[in-house]
């Protein structure tokens, strides 16, 4: 039997110095006792902009001015189906207060905070702390060419203090970096540096490098994917580390809903010229797989930052590429 979708408008109500507030459910609610942004269902015949500013003006008093959609989550409970409608609200009206006899807070939310935020908060909330937080690009590092270690190194280490900041940045697998030759924690380093938030990309089966700074994001593969615990993701996760991976299809989709990662990147969305003969998905697939996510979505394959508008249309929240960056 199917169940009924629910939609779920929530606030993510950011003040002028970075903070955002969210609510402590209280006792006899829903998951009592942890955090949770403020937010409730859509009513029948509302627009998702009515029920927003309905249900903030219920619960924490304000008068909405300025929100943007940030992002839609798809999130399954055995016995409810729910699509969850981020607004980020910069610009209301008024002090949030407690109206229904919660506790209100408002604490600094980065990349240092994260992950004491996703151990507060339901599952079904911490795709939204990515989205705050996640820049919209991900640039993929380039394949080492003829010119060897040397100068791929200067080269990856020129751009990422020219890519401008903040971007995710993908430090991919090589011969070189598997045997070592290039270090994943300087080019980490040097991609925090220029303001970047860099994610390791082992090749294979090869265990992620010991010693990471926390910050350092860690990628899963379509063959780690297949095969990790959802525990080492989780483990990954409670220690600071972002866990991304590479999905392609609605199997591998499920299993990083299953596991919990932070973001995904869907592709190939179009054929590229470092795989010709390999057809891209096409958009009608990307917003199905997208619709049905757990964590932001980034489209991969042929695209550019000219296509953010077409992604977010069709419910991704970001770019990721090669050519497109480097």
């Amino acid at each position: 039997m199917s169940r009924p979708r629910t939609d779920i408008v929530l606030g993510l109500l950011r003040e002028f110095d970075g903070r955002v507030w969210t609510e402590v459910r209280p006792e006899g609610k829903h998951l009592a006792g942890t955090r949770a942004f403020p937010g409730g269902k859509r009513r029948s015949g509302e627009t998702l902009r009515v029920a927003l500013e309905r249900e903030l003006a219920e619960e924490t008093g304000i008068r909405v001015r300025r929100a943007r959609r940030l992002i839609t989550l798809d999130w399954d409970y055995p016995d409810r189906h729910l699509r969850l409608i981020g607004f980020e609200v910069t610009d209301w009206e008024g002090h949030p207060h407690p109206v229904e006899g919660q506790t209100l807070v408002a604490e600094p939310l980065d990349r240092a905070t994260r992950g004491d935020w996703l151990a507060a908060m339901p599952p079904a909330n911490r795709g939204m702390v990515n989205a705050l937080l996640l820049p919209r690009c991900l640039a993929i590092t380039p394949p080492i060419g003829v010119a060897g270690t040397g100068a791929w190194q200067v080269e990856v280490e020129s751009r990422l203090n020219a890519l401008p900041a903040p971007m995710l940045v993908n430090l991919r697998p090589g011969p070189a970096l598997e045997a070592g030759e290039v270090s994943w924690p300087r080019l980490a380093r040097v991609a925090q540096a220029a303001g970047h938030w860099p994610v390791v990309n082992p090749p294979g089966e090869r265990p992620w490098p010991e010693g990471l700074d926390p910050r350092v994001g860690l990628h899963l593969n379509h063959a780690r994917l297949m095969s990790i615990s959802a525990q080492k993701v989780r483990g990954a996760q409670l220690c600071g580390h972002l866990v991304t991976a590479a999905v392609h299809d609605r199997a591998t989709l499920d299993r990083a809903n299953e596991l919990g990662a932070d973001l995904v990147t869907v592709s190939p969305l179009r054929a590229t010229a470092t795989h010709p003969d390999v057809p891209g998905i096409g958009w009608a697939a990307f917003a199905d797989l997208a619709e049905s996510a757990s964590m932001p979505v980034y489209a991969l394959g042929g695209v550019s930052r000219a296509d953010l508008p077409r992604i977010w249309r069709r419910g991704g929240f970001g770019v990721a590429g090669i050519s497109a960056f480097w």
